[in-house]
């Protein structure tokens, strides 16, 4: 499958660890979400692409319903 952004094929897969968290003021008492994930890179773009395990995307669900009472 070729890069969604340039059509190229050289692509990578690679292992990602990162923490995904909202940016707005009304947010920031939610805390951080750590996610470890397998990531596909364009080595010619830069684009990057990966999905949010079900687990963790569960976790962001829940804590942006709560900040929003």
């Amino acid at each position: 499958m070729p890069c969604r952004a340039c059509s190229s094929d050289n692509l990578q897969k690679l292992d990602a660890e990162f923490t995904a968290s909202f940016s707005s003021l009304k947010d920031v008492k939610v805390d951080p979400i750590y996610v470890c994930q397998e990531m596909r890179v364009c080595l010619d773009c830069g684009f990057a692409e990966l999905r949010v395990p079900h687990t963790e995307l569960e976790v962001l669900r829940k804590a942006k319903k709560g900040s929003a009472s």
